[in-house]
């Protein structure tokens, strides 16, 4: 099952972005794009990513996630994954990133996340 997203404004300065389906595999260069371009071409002040609709959240889906906080930090946009449930909360839980991701303006929720990280291994 792929992964549904619907972009909308809400408001002059919130952008949300509401997903359904399974966000994992290849195709989810889509929502990456999807939330990029909300963020560089929308400049909301702040977007919202709904992930209520999601029943599964693979590696790729949440690395998508991840790199969309990385660039709504970069271009000063606060950035919040709501309605997490099932496997997509503990998919997020597990990798230690639900707090995170829950609001960019957090940042004791970042520095957890990059501490709780293992360590690199020699390289």
């Amino acid at each position: 099952m792929a992964f549904t997203g619907i972009t909308r404004r809400a408001g002059d300065a919130v952008i949300g972005v509401d997903l359904a389906g399974e966000l994992s595999g290849p195709d989810v260069v889509t929502l990456q794009t999807m939330i990029f371009e909300a963020i560089i071409e929308g400049s909301p002040d702040e977007l919202i990513v709904d992930l209520g609709g999601v029943v599964f959240l693979g590696a790729d889906g949440h690395r998508a996630l991840v790199s969309g906080y990385v660039v709504a930090v970069e271009y000063g946009t606060t950035y919040r994954v709501v309605s997490a449930r099932d496997q997509v909360l503990g998919t997020l839980r597990a990798n230690q990133t639900s707090e995170m991701l829950a609001d960019s303006r957090d940042l004791g929720a970042l520095l957890l996340a990059l501490l709780s990280r293992p360590a690199a291994g020699p390289a």
